[in-house]
This record gives C-alpha cells, structure tokens and sequence, in this order.
C-alpha cells in the first residue's frame, strides 16, 4: 500500500466537502497557564496562518469547525491532548503536523495526526479515561504507608459541586490504576488512571484532595506538579467485566 495514500482521508468521509481529521499535540512552558477559549483562538489563528482549507460552520455567524477532546486544567502539562478539525480539501497528515508546527507557539506542538475514519465518533465523545502524572516535590510528600491505606479503602468519598447543590460520591470505583513512586518512605510520584468524558468523570486534583485529607495534611495549592500523560477510549473487544478504558484516541 502507498503509504501517502494511506495518510489521507478515505474518500467517502468527503460529506458535504468536509473532511476530518484528529491531531495529537503537547502542551508544556508558559502556554499551559492560557484557559481552553485562548487555546482554541491559538488553534484558529495557526490554521489560519498555516493557509489550510478549514471548514466552517453554517449560519450567521460561521466559525472553524475544530473540536477538542477534554479542556485541561490550568497550570496542567500534557503529553496527550487531542483535537479534531474539518477540512475542505484532502492534506497529507505529515504535512498537516509540519504547517500547524510552524505556526503554533512554543510551548503546544504537535505530535501526530490521523484522517478519521466514516461513522467515527468525535475526540470529546469517545474519551473515557485519562492517565495522569503527579510529581510531590519534597515539601509536599506524604508516606507510603498512607497513600497504600488510602487507595486500599471500601470507598473514598469527596464532596462534589453539581448545578444546584454539592453531592458526595465515591470516587473509587472511577481510579482505574493507581501507582506509586516512592524514595526514603515517601512518595514522590504518583500515576493514576481516571475516569473521564461525558458519562463518568472525576479530576486528578480531586483524588489528590482526597490523598491529603486523608493523611491529615493541607493540600498544597499550587505545589504539585499535573502532567495528563494519554486520553483513552473504551476497547469493545476486552471483556465486559474488566476495565476496558485501554485505547488511546490515535
């Protein structure tokens, strides 16, 4: 098979002359401090200048067709994020990561690219988990011993804000892998696999909350270090009862 070939969108994704593609990028330095509506006219103007052949909305106020998966939260770092656009005209998709590279700023670069396939579901629909990175500086570490009692619970519930109340849930059953890095009795990482998308969700600084209340210490703020390391969709071919959250989105 022509691998060129291969890059492109299959022709009969070509509805109403627009055609989809799902881009991988980076986020690190000072660009993870700018919220997901700046991040979104970053995406825009890249394309713009990158001189691509966006699709846009109909209506009064047309706008780029572009979509991303999940927003991040501020002050996270990322390895995984992904976004979804609509194009004219068929682009190659390693020259598609070249353009937007050129123009995007330091800090959000792109990784990889797909042309999305007929019938596929949308990045922010077909999300269902993310793994997450958390590094505890020195300052901010609690024992080993805590964090394997906390993660060892029945439940682990936390208050949560709803639109008209706040609720308490059990945030257990939605931390898919929990793992510990550790130097001295202490721990100083920690990566976790959570729930996340449009059916089940929960926050990595939500389970940490939960980690130093549970110890009897104050939750750091802002001393702890997020990096969202992969998004992953469920894989219809595991079995019903194991957790199937195991497909990344590319």
């Amino acid at each position: 098979m022509n691998n060129k070939n291969s890059e492109r969108t299959p022709k009969s994704e070509m509805v109403g002359q627009r055609l989809r593609y799902r881009l991988k990028f980076t986020k690190s330095g000072p660009v993870r401090f700018i919220g997901h509506l700046d991040l979104m006219s970053l995406f825009a103007m890249a394309i713009k200048r990158a001189a691509l052949p966006i699709a846009y909305s109909e209506g009064f106020n047309p706008h780029q067709l572009i979509s991303f998966a999940l927003p991040l939260s501020l002050g996270y770092y990322s390895n995984g994020e992904y976004v979804d656009i609509a194009l004219k005209t068929d682009v190659n998709c390693k020259k598609l990561v070249e353009a937007l590279n050129q123009n995007l700023p330091d800090g959000l670069m792109l990784i990889a690219a797909k042309a999305i396939h007929p019938g596929e579901k949308s990045g922010a629909a077909l999300v269902s988990a993310c793994a997450y990175k958390v590094l505890l500086p020195e300052a901010h570490r609690v024992s080993v011993e805590v964090a394997k009692n906390f993660i060892s619970q029945d439940t682990i519930v936390i208050s949560k804000k709803t639109k008209k109340s706040v609720a308490d849930i059990d945030i257990l059953p939605d931390i898919y892998h929990f793992e510990l890095q550790e130097k001295d009795g202490l721990v100083t990482e920690i990566n976790m696999r959570i729930s996340a998308g449009p059916n089940r969700s929960i926050r990595a600084d939500s389970v940490m909350k939960a980690l130093f209340d549970f110890s009897g210490k104050p939750y750091p703020e802002y001393g702890l270090i997020f990096v969202r390391e992969e998004m992953y969709q469920e894989n219809a071919a595991a079995p019903a009862a194991q957790h199937i959250n195991d497909r990344t989105l590319i």
